[in-house]
Order: C-alpha cells, then structure tokens, then sequence
C-alpha cells in the first residue's frame, strides 16, 4: 500500500538527469487495458514494452521525460510535450504483464489542468493517435509503484505525479529537452538527444528523398543541354509519372463481393479488402480505435507524399464517420486520406446532448418518407480556396427529416473536410452488393458513379494522369468512327454501282468494328491499358482511342500524330455487358455480333446522306464514367432510317429533332448508350401525325431548345 507520507514537489538533481538517463524508448502506441481513459478519466497512450530488455536494471515505477509523436501521422500542438509514464504491472489492477503507459500532459507554457484537487479533477486530453509511432526520452524517476485502498486514491496520486513531473521538467537543466534542437543555447549533447527524438523514419524517408533531389539539381550545370532520352526512356518516365491510387475497401464480412473490387481495379485504382467484423466486447469506441490503427498501419507503408482513399461498408463505415466527427479536435484522423465512401453506415444512434454540436452519424435502417433520390452538402467554416477531405455517405431507407440527419447535427464544422449525403429512399441496406437478397441495379449505378467521381477527385482528377483512357478521348474517337466520312472510289469502280455499294458495305463494317472495339465485351473482361505517351505528341491533340474490332474489349490508344506506344496490360474481370438503346424505338443491340451488325445495317450512316444533313453539338455533360451530349439533328428524309424511323418510307421532307445521347463508362470502355428524342415530334415533321387534338408539336420544340 502506498505510505502515508508527504511527496517531494520535485526529483532529480538540479543539473540535469543523471547516469542512467536520459533512457530512450520509442515504438508505436497501441491498444492498452482501455482503463485509462474510461475508469480513471486519464488518458494514456501505450508502447510495446519490448525496448525494455535493453535496461533490465530500470525499476518499475512511475517516470517523467518527453515525448515526440511523428507529425507525418498526427499534428500535436508542440513538437515535444511533457510526459509523466507508469513502467510496471499496476498493482492496483493486478496486471501479469509489463506495459509502458503515458500520460502526454500540455506545454509547459499551457495552465496545468492538475493544478489543484479542489473539485473534480480534469487531465489533459489529446485526440486518438494510434498506430503513431512515438519516442520517449525518460529524465527521471518519480516514485516506485503502490496498491491503493480506493480509485479515489489512486487517481489523487497520478495528479501530484502530474504536477511533480511539470515543476521537474520546468527547471533550466530539463527545460532544454523540450525547447528543440534549433536552440543554440542548450548543451550539444543535450540536442543530439533532441535530434534522436524527433527522428522518425517516414521524415527521414522525405529529408532523403529531398536532399537527393537538391543534389540531382545542384550537380547539373544550367548552361548543360539535357540528354538526349530514347523514345523507350521517355515512354518509360512518362509511365512512371502516373502515381499508385491506393484504395482499400473494408465491410465486416470475412470475404467481400470480387465483382466491385475487380471493377474499382478495372478503373486503375491498387485495391485491397480490409475485412473488419469488429469484436465481441459490444464496445463501439474501442472498435473505432482498432479500425483506425488497421488503417494507420496501411500509411505507415506509404511512400511520401502518397496518398489513399478508403470506401466502406456497414460497421465500418458508421465508425469511420465517427473518427471523423469526434469534436475533440479539428484535424482529421487519417493525414494521407484524401477520399472517404461510407456504405449505409451501421452503428447505435444515441440520442445527441442538448449541449454536443455532434451526433453519431446516421444509420441505415431508419424509416423513410421521401419518394425519390435526394442529395445533400454539409456546412463549413473554410472557404473555397482551402482543401477539404471530401466525405460521401450513401443511406439507404432514411428519413430526410430525421433528428440523426447529419447535415444539421453529426458533420462537426471545425473538421477540414466537405460531407455529401445521398439518400436511397427506394433501396435498403447493402442495395450496392450484387450479392446481397437486397441488391438494387438501380440505385447501385447511381451510387457507383458518385462514389468514382468522388475517389478520383480525392486523387486529383481531372488534372493528373490515370491508368485507363479518358472517357471523352473514347467518346470522341467514337463519333469520329460514327460520322466520319465514307471512303470514294476512283478509276473506272467508281461508275459501277455494284462495286460502289460493296465498298460502302466494306467501309460501314470496318468502322462499325471500330465502334465496337470501343466497347467493353460480353462477359470477356476489360483490358486495361498503362499507357505511355511519346513526350513529343505530348499537347499536340487529344488522344483517340483505336479498338481491334474483335469485340473483346482489348484496344490501344494512339496519338493523333503517330507517336509511340507502350503497353503494360492487365485484364480485370468485369461482368459489364455492352447496350445500345434507341429509346423511343427500341432499335439496339446487346453483344458485340449484334451491335456490329446494328452499326452496320442500321446505325450507319447516322442519317440519309444528302446535302442537308448536319449534326451539331449542343452541350455536354462529362464525368469520371459518363458523358450526355445534346444534339441537334438536320436532315431531309430521303431514305429509311431504321433506328430512328423505322419501316417508314422516304418522305422527303426537312426534319429537324434534338437528340440526348447518354453514354456511360466501364474502365475507359463504352458500356451503355441510350439515345433519346421526340418521336411525337419527328412523326410530325414527316406528315404521319398531326397537331390536332394532340398535346405534340413539331419542330417548334427544337426552336425552342435552340433559342
């Protein structure tokens, strides 16, 4: 038990820590007893005890020093802090095994929380950090370790420890480890233990990442022409300048469906499978705390400057908001995250304290009384021009309305991030898995293509490279394959018009393949292109994309003005079946014969060739996976057009119709295309209908639209 004597207000000699001191520890912080916190109201981060075979003569007790937390992985208000540690078994609560706990306490400079015993007794607080590496420099020893009759007694006891370590530490000999290695005033030995401290190896990664850039820079002479690369060099740096986009995907399902991580591979991201069912303690914070150091372990792997985006699912989604959401603090728990997917978050709702600005984030089986897909931004108190970590949340079957609706309560507006939330009022949970009973086509499109936009911003698209095609590159060397112009014959073929009509046969075939080499295969998989421009085509136009015509989904890109290639292929298995929809007619196809042949016979020319015919673009609407055109569409009706007219005989008569044209994207593939106009108005224009007693009109819509 401990003696009933009075405590010494300080330790240690006045010139400094003495022999065997200062003791250098550093490792981790990981998960401890989940006491500290919660029974004592004591903070505590704990280290592996591993370093302490290294000083097998060091009691156990209770210690102070200081303490440097890697700034790469959390922003601390100082860059050395006080610290007053247990090293031992904790008598009081009986432990069998060693542990190193450390209580950071505030700068030297802050007011002491511990200052007085009069009222409840407050101790520092510090937002989560696990997974941060950390060093401890200890300076001196406080007191042995002692059983208590009381929890009371134990935790008056860590308050004078507190305050003994803080006047300890405030005297000139101890103060010099705290005031940096940049303070010419303090001992050289005294700051090589400071360089020790705050060294940490992904700093050290980035200062020897820049210091052989510096010396790449300074050994060029600038008078020295640059050597002169071979085409292979320049396609291999060029191929090289496309960073890794780390994405990991985490549910709480041991195995997760293999459609979407192969579709999120086919879009060029480095995906891996984070399975997290959670633990059995029914103990939501400590399961939040485990879920982040699962992830700050995949950033401890990251090289600098790299970054990562996270999509998750159920569980882990509802407690990756909740990192997010934690009012303790406005930095963000994850530094290297620069995109956040959360799938139906699934976690208890507690009901929000009157004087709390946050509440748990939404879960997903709240009832709904909205009809129709919804969308909304959450506040911030940062302008514009500041970067913010964009937050998505997709919810199933949730009440607009509702008291947990985080754009009013849960989003924390101190937080560096922007929060958007989609509402599925028509799906319920896991509508985005193909292999749930609940899985909804529908409303799991719509979310993809939210969720690709998101990831890819966060990577910083659209001014960065990417592993696939751009979707308007493959949109335009489409329409430069659909209305192209026909090849002419000369010599004396050209006055047959037997060779003529099986030349424009050839030609509409040829670029029908064209057409359908850019378009993903029917259950044959997306072939994915790396592709390394020659640096010389670079800006001279945009790229076009070239498909074999085999219908596989395989192709290359080419520059405009013949520049080399390289190929680095990887075929990703992605169940996306081509369509082409004609909607007022139903004229389409489904599978790369029929689409060949629909492109051939039907589609082909796009209208009669005369004259008159023009197609002109209107608008367009692009994304990371879609793109809608508006078009207007001239012609005179000289010849059937099956897929807009179908078994209507020429009219010849002017008809003027605006066209939308939605395509969407698998992999830098064309994957679906659906075509709508006014069929009421076109039947019109070619004398088939009339105005009376009918709510349609002719060409006055498309005046309309043009004015």
């Amino acid at each position: 038990m401990r003696p009933d004597t009075p405590r010494d207000p300080v330790t240690g000699p006045e010139a400094g820590p003495a022999s065997p001191y200062p003791i250098r520890l550093s490792g981790p912080v990981i998960k401890g007893f989940g006491r500290g916190s919660k029974e004592l109201g004591i903070p505590t981060a704990n280290i592996p005890a591993d370093e302490l075979a290294k000083y097998p003569d060091l009691s156990v007790g209770v210690y102070y020093g200081v303490v440097a937390l890697d700034p790469s992985r959390f922003a601390s208000p100082e860059p050395i802090l006080p610290a007053v540690l247990s090293i031992g078994y904790n008598p009081f609560y009986k432990n069998e095994t060693k542990s190193i706990e450390i209580h950071l306490m505030p700068p030297l400079s802050a007011p002491s929380p511990t200052a007085t015993a009069d009222g409840p007794v407050t101790f520092h607080k510090m937002p989560d950090f696990y997974g941060t590496p950390l060093n401890l420099l200890l300076l001196g020893y406080i007191r042995p370790e002692f059983d208590y009759v009381s929890l009371e007694a134990l935790v008056e006891d860590i308050r004078v420890d507190c305050e003994v370590a803080r006047r300890s530490l405030q005297r000139p000999a101890y103060a010099c480890y705290l005031a940096g290695k940049e303070d010419e005033t303090c001992p050289e030995d005294v700051r090589g233990e400071i360089r020790w401290l705050t060294r940490f190896e992904s700093m050290e990664r980035l200062r020897q990442h820049l210091r052989r850039r510096r010396s790449s820079a300074s050994s060029s002479t600038p008078l020295q022409s640059p050597p002169t690369l071979s085409a292979s060099e320049k396609r291999r740096r060029e191929a090289e300048a496309c960073p890794p986009r780390r994405l990991y995907l985490t549910s709480d399902t041991p195995d997760f469906d293999p459609g979407i991580l192969s579709r999120f591979r086919a879009e060029g991201f480095n995906v891996e499978y984070l399975p997290f069912p959670g633990s059995n303690h029914n103990d939501p914070d400590r399961d939040r705390k485990e879920l982040e150091y699962l992830l700050h372990e995949r950033e401890d792997d990251l090289e600098p400057g790299e970054r990562y985006a996270v999509v998750a699912y159920n569980k882990p989604a509802h407690l990756l908001l909740e990192s997010h959401h934690q009012p303790s603090t406005a930095t963000n728990p994850f530094p290297r995250l620069c995109a956040l997917v959360a799938y139906y978050p699934d976690g208890p709702s507690p009901s929000p304290s009157p004087s709390s600005s946050t509440t748990t984030p939404p879960t997903a089986d709240t009832t709904t009384t909205t009809t129709t897909t919804s969308s909304t931004t959450t506040p911030t108190t940062y302008p514009p021009s500041v970067p913010l970590l964009p937050i998505q949340i997709h919810l199933a079957r949730t009440n607009t309305n509702s008291s947990n609706n985080p754009t009013t309560d849960a989003i924390h507006i101190r937080k560096r991030h922007r929060c958007h939330i989609f509402y599925y009022p028509e799906s319920t949970a896991r509508f985005a898995e193909p292999t749930s009973p609940t899985y909804d086509r529908l409303s799991a499109r719509l979310a993809w293509s939210r969720a690709l936009e998101a990831l890819k911003r966060g990577f910083g698209w659209p001014g960065t490279r990417w592993g696939v095609p751009d979707v308007e590159a493959v949109w335009e060397e489409y329409w430069r394959c659909l209305s192209g112009p026909a090849s002419s014959s000369g010599g004396e073929n050209a006055v047959d018009p037997g060779v003529r009509a099986r030349e424009e046969e050839d030609e509409r075939s040829r670029r029908a393949a064209e057409i359908v080499g850019l378009m993903v295969g029917s259950g044959m998989g997306v072939q994915l292109e790396s592709l390394a421009m020659d640096s010389s085509q670079s800006g001279s136009g945009s790229q076009s994309y070239s498909g074999s015509g085999n219908g596989n989904g395989s192709g290359s890109i080419r520059s405009p003005g013949g520049g080399g290639i390289s190929h680095v292929s990887e075929t990703c298995t992605v169940e996306e079946n081509p369509m082409v929809n004609c909607v007022p007619t139903c004229a389409g196809a489904h599978t790369p014969s029929t689409l060949t042949k629909f492109y051939t016979h039907q589609f082909l020319p796009l209208s009669p060739p005369n004259q008159n015919q023009t197609i002109r673009l209107l608008s367009r609407t692009t994304g990371p996976d879609r793109i809608v055109d508006e078009l207007l569409l001239s012609f005179t009706h000289t010849h059937e057009i099956p897929w807009l007219l179908p078994h209507v005989p020429p009219t010849d008569r002017p008809v003027r119709v605006a066209l939308v044209m939605a395509a969407s994207f698998c992999a830098g593939k064309l994957a679906r295309l659906n075509i709508y106009w006014d069929q009421a108005s076109v039947l019109v224009q070619v004398g088939l209908r009339t105005v009376e007693r009918l709510p349609v009109v002719g060409g006055e819509g498309v005046e309309r639209v043009l004015s």
